[in-house]
Order: structure tokens, then sequence, then C-alpha cells
């Protein structure tokens, strides 16, 4: 058999030792960590020191999986891009080229100039490190890091048992967590179980989908069974050690990976796609990329998990908890989600299991005043302007409907598109969801400015046709794009709130509590505990004022109907952990919703009415503030620049769930099969 992924058997201990992007600026906490002395290295010299040995693992670290900087996927598009919640109009960006028109292509993750198109790589060009360079590294390099730090551990003579053993319980838990990426990608997965040393031939070829979940299991057991890998970080070493994995964060991926394995995907009574006649070889196995039956029971070991996490918490004091509002209003609710998604765990915040620290296209200013790389402002700057900000991920009318009304009512006004539609001029962007208003930038007559600040000096949002906020004014100037939908993306960036973008650091969430009870309520729902499912949501929905969904949407019969409850809580998650680690794509790949992928998707104009209910136009329609706040009319209109080929008929097909594998690995004939379709 020819050797795997030859680049990643040849990679030098000196280069994840060393490297600028990997140590230097990764930061588990606010200080950054030194580079190694300048002397020759090898596995040998990394296991002579404590110090060596944990630079090396924090070189692991930084190659955790974060959406909006790994490898540059999809040249730079967030993989959001690929919902119904945001649309790419980055006429250069992987969407709009390779997976709207339906061309992507096997080849598409390996580009050599760095433009890579595919949304995740199984090669040792991308898939994981936050870095300048783009992140040209394998999970397959991840793997090896960390059999090597397991592997040889023992022999760090000034490190103490305890230490070893909770470095061991990380890197099983980073292990775990870079292989759960690539099942969710590609399914079944070409298992490494141990540091394959220099040309030394990898004969196991592709597992299947079953062995592959069952292993990232059996890692994530190794790492849970490691003595000194504790529960949690003592309060006092948050604001240095924030972002270092716990047991914690092992159980909290247990969870995520049954939720993924049990839904309809694999763990169906048929695949989601046979092979075609002609494209199979020696190796090729349907159950590569299927569990070759339907077992419900499947969620009985994602409850498990669920029930695990909780009683290990309670068993902790409860250690980890939802952030609670300081104040029951708007203000109030906003900053309490804010703090939720956005911001790393500290002595007050409690939320986050499992999270990623970007370190890439940093702000040039930071906490206090004092110049620093840990501010990550998505401003007017860096990987905004780059990607997200040229219109690289904008909302889309679908996500704002996703969002219901201040007291927990879904969505009410889908009748009122389109001209004469609204006669009694219904703002229907008023005493909505407060994440609302924390995830897309939509009219505003006014909002707490202690929260949001101001909008580039605006105390209010009028992003109406011709408004000064308007998607065409030429107030964004070249930034026109990142609000062609009508809105504009709030989740992050905190748009235009003058100090509020770099005053904390920043952790992209992985696992957070919220969802944790969001994937609890959907293993109750799957297991037959309706009542308990919606106890489950409604932890997470009362946090920022909602009433209970049962009792505000009652033609649903969520109390009965199980398969509304379940695209109830689908779209749940969109609402509180949307943008956050591509979770919406991937809840429409693992439920294999086809009606989601194939709807056409919308944009928004709003226009302000006249005191005769006319729509005004043209000329310059700003609002000012001593008037009353207007009237609107809306036409929903399909999206047209980048129209998706799966929106026409015939153009989907379920080869679409799973990524193409590399052509060129497969030819180095170790085993590895492609994915049907492709």
């Amino acid at each position: 058999m020819k050797k795997i992924f030859n680049n990643i058997l040849v990679l030098g201990i000196c280069a994840a030792f060393f490297s600028t992007s990997c140590v230097e600026k990764f930061a588990v906490g606010d200080a950054f960590l030194e580079k190694a002395p300048g002397v020759d290295v090898n596995i040998d010299t990394v296991f002579t020191s404590a110090e060596y040995t944990r630079n090396f693992l924090w070189s692991a670290y930084g190659q955790i999986y974060c959406t909006y900087t790994s490898g540059n996927m999809m040249n730079g598009a967030p993989i959001d891009a690929l919902s119904d919640s945001y649309h790419c109009f980055c006429t250069w960006g992987g969407p709009i080229q390779s997976y709207y028109p339906g061309a992507l292509t096997e080849d598409a993750q390996d580009t050599e100039d760095g433009n890579y198109q595919g949304k995740f790589s199984y090669s040792t060009k991308t898939g994981g490190l936050n870095s300048d360079s783009g992140g040209r590294v394998s999970i397959y390099e991840t793997v090896r890091k960390c059999w090597q730090i397991i592997e040889n551990i023992d022999r760090v003579p000034d490190m103490s048992e305890d230490e070893k053993s909770r470095l061991r319980g990380e890197a099983y838990t980073i292990m775990a967590s870079r292989y759960f990426d690539a099942f969710r990608n590609f399914g079944g997965l070409c298992l490494v179980k141990k540091a394959y040393a220099v040309g030394e031939n990898f004969e196991d070829g592709r597992s299947t989908a079953w062995e592959t979940a069952l292993y990232i299991d059996e890692l994530i057991q190794k790492a849970i069974d490691e003595p000194g890998f504790i529960w949690n970080l003592a309060n006092s070493d948050q604001a240095q050690w924030s972002g270092r994995l716990t047991r914690a964060s092992a159980r909290a991926l247990r969870a995520k990976l049954w939720m993924f394995a049990a839904s309809p995907l694999f763990n169906s009574k048929e695949p989601y796609m046979n092979y075609t006649p002609g494209k199979t070889t020696e190796f090729t196995n349907i159950e590569h990329v299927w569990f070759g039956k339907e077992d419900p029971t499947l969620w009985n070991r994602c409850l498990q998990a669920c029930e695990d996490f909780f009683k290990d918490n309670e068993a902790n004091g409860n250690y980890y908890q939802l952030i609670q509002p300081v104040t029951q209003d708007e203000a109030g609710y906003r900053m309490a989600f804010r703090n939720a998604y956005r911001y790393r765990n500290d002595e007050n915040n409690h939320e986050k299991l499992f999270d990623a620290h970007p370190t890439q296209w940093m702000s040039s200013t930071g906490v206090d005043g004092v110049i620093t790389e840990n501010g990550w402002g998505w401003g007017w700057r860096g990987f905004a302007i780059d990607g997200v900000r040229q219109g690289g991920a904008v909302p889309t009318n679908e996500l704002m409907e996703c969002f219901g009304l201040a007291d927990g009512t879904n969505f009410p006004y889908e009748d009122i598109y389109g001209e004469g539609k609204n006669p009694e001029g219904i703002d229907m962007f008023a005493d909505r969801d407060p994440r609302l208003y924390e995830t897309m930038a939509v009219p505003r007559q006014s909002f707490p400015s202690d929260v949001v600040g101001d909008y580039n000096g605006f105390k209010y949002i009028d992003t109406w046709v011709d408004g000064a906020m308007a998607n065409d004014a030429g107030n964004f100037g070249s930034l026109a794009d990142d609000a062609h939908t009508g809105y504009r993306k709030f989740k992050w960036f905190l748009d235009y709130s003058g100090g509020k973008m770099d005053d904390k650091f920043i952790g992209v969430s992985y696992i957070r509590l919220a969802e944790m009870y969001l994937i609890y309520a959907e293993a109750l729902a799957e297991t037959g505990n309706l009542k308990g499912a919606l106890d489950q949501l409604h932890v997470v929905r009362s946090r920022v004022g909602l009433g209970r969904l049962e009792d505000k949407n009652r033609g649903l019969n969520l109390i009965t109907n199980k398969d509304n409850l379940i695209n109830e809580i689908l779209r749940e998650r969109n609402c509180e952990i949307g943008a956050e680690c591509g979770d919406r794509v991937y809840d429409m790949i693992r439920r294999k919703r086809e009606d989601l992928f194939t709807k056409t998707l919308h944009e928004i104009r709003i226009y302000r009415l006249d005191a005769e209910g006319n729509r005004l136009t043209g000329g310059d329609q700003r609002w000012n503030p001593n008037d009353p706040w207007p009237k609107f009319e809306y036409d929903k209109t399909a999206i047209q620049i980048g129209a998706r080929r799966w929106w026409e008929p015939g153009g989907w097909s379920n080869k679409w769930y799973l990524d193409p594998v590399s052509r060129i690995e497969i030819q180095k004939g170790y085993g590895l099969t492609q994915n049907p379709g492709w």
C-alpha cells in the first residue's frame, strides 16, 4: 500500500514547534506563548522539556476548527453561506464559484493558489490551522501531533503525572474533534490509530461510517478516563487559560457526535445515494457513507451522553451555567446572549464548553487602548474586508423570518409582502426576539445605546430604499455588497458599534452550554419525551425573555406532534447558535433537508410610506428623528446574483450532502474511495 498523505508523514516536529503561526499567535487565554529557544528540534528534543511539550500541544490547539479562519476554505466565505440563512455575493467566493452553480469538483480543496473552493478538505492542503498562511494543514497533521504527545509524554522528566494525564486528555479531545469535523463532511474516514513513522505504510484503507463514529467515541472515552483531565478551569485560571479543553468539552463533543450520527443522513433504511454503475473500485463500500440500516436506538446514545454531561456538571457544582440577563429588557437580553456566544469564559462567564480562539486578521487596537494582536476586530479591516464584509455571508429574508416575536410567538407576517399588502403599515421588525437584533441589522427607531453604541454616528437604522443605511446607499462605499439582501450581518461584527468591537477577547464556540440544552431537547424528542424536550428548549429561550414555545404557538400541537417539534428545535438552533460553527448547514445535511436546500431564498426591499400610504423612492429618504417613525411596505424577491443551481427543477442531487474526496488522494492507492455522485 502507498503511504497515506505523504506530506503529513514527513512533517518535521520543528515546523509545528517553531511555527510563529502555531505558537506565537495562538494564545490559550490572554497571554501569547513564547517560541522555544533556537535549537535543532526533533521528537527527542520536544519530550525532554515540559515547556517544549506544552508548546507542541498548543500548536495542535491552533488547528481546532473555526469556520471563519480554518484554512481559508471557500476562498474566504464562511460555511453559513451554503445554508438557507446567508448568501454569498462575492464573485470570487467559493460558494458563488463552485457550490451555487453546481460546479464543485473533486479537487476543489487542493488548488495550489490558495483559493480553496470546497468547504472542507480531506487532503494535506487545508483544514484547520488559524494562521496567516490560510491554514494549509490536514486533520491528519493534527492527529499525528496528538498521537505523538500521547505516545511520548511519559518521557517528559519535569512534568507531574497529573499534568501528563491532563495533556493526554486534551490531545484525545482535539483529535476526536478533528475526526468529527471530517466525519460530518465525508462520512467514513481513514482511521490513523498511532503516529506513523516516516516511510511507514498505512494499510487499513477507508473505514465505514459506523466504524468511524465508534472510533471517535472511543477517543472521547479515553479522554474522559484520564484521571488528570479536569472538569473545569478554576476562576483564577480563566484569564490565562480560557479555552483549555476539559472533561466537559469531551462529554459535550460526545453528545454532538451522536446527535449527528443518529440523524437520518447515515442512520436510514437506505443510503442517501447509491453509487453510479461504473463508478466503483475494489475499495468501494456503500457503508462508507451509510450505517447499513436504520437504528432509532442511536438517539439513546445521544440522550445518555447529554444526561452524563449534566450529571457530571451537577457533581461539580453546576460550574457551567447559562449567562443570565442583568435586566429583564431588550438591553439585558441582548447582552446576555452576546456574552454567551461572543466572549471567552471568565470568572462570570461559564457557558463556553469548547471554543476556538481565532488569531487571524487581528485589529490594530485592543483592550483599554493598548495595541494588541488579540482584539480580533471584524470591523473595517482585515478578514472583514477580505470576506464577509464584501458580501461573503449576507443574511437572507428566510433568516429574518426564523426569529419570532418578543413574547415567543413565531413570525406571523408571511402575508404582508408586496405592494398594497400591508395597508396598516406594520413594522414587522418591532418587538421581535432580541436575538434577531444581535444577529442582523434591521430597521429600528431606537435601540439600547448602552449595548449597541451607535451605527457610525446614527442613533437609528434606516435600511429602507434610499435611506442613509440602505443596501445601495453610497454611505457604505465599497462595502455595499454586505447589505445586498436589504440586511446586514450583526453577529460577531456588532455593526458600527464604536468601542464595542475590541472590548473583550473573542472565543468562537465549537460547543457551548446553550447547544447542550438543544441537543438534549432533540434527543428527548426523538426518544418520545416531547414534554421534556420542550422544557429544555425553554431553558434557552427564557434567557431572552421568550414565552414557552408550546403555549405561544398552540396551532403546532408541539406536545403531541413530534415532526413539528423537531422542526422547531432546528429553528431554535438557528436562532441561538447560527453563524457560530456552521451548525445550520450541518443540521440541513444530517436531517437530509432537501426541501431547505432547494427552496429559493429571498432578499427584501423595504419602502417608507408617506401620509397617504404611497411608497417614497428617489432622492434622500433618510429619517429625521424629529418625525414619527414611518410605516412600511415590503417586497420580497428571489435572490438573483448567485442564484443556486439547487433551486432549479432537477438541479439538486443528494451527492451534495457530503463533499467529494480529493481525486489526488484517491489515486495514491491506499484504499480511499470517492463519495457517491462525484
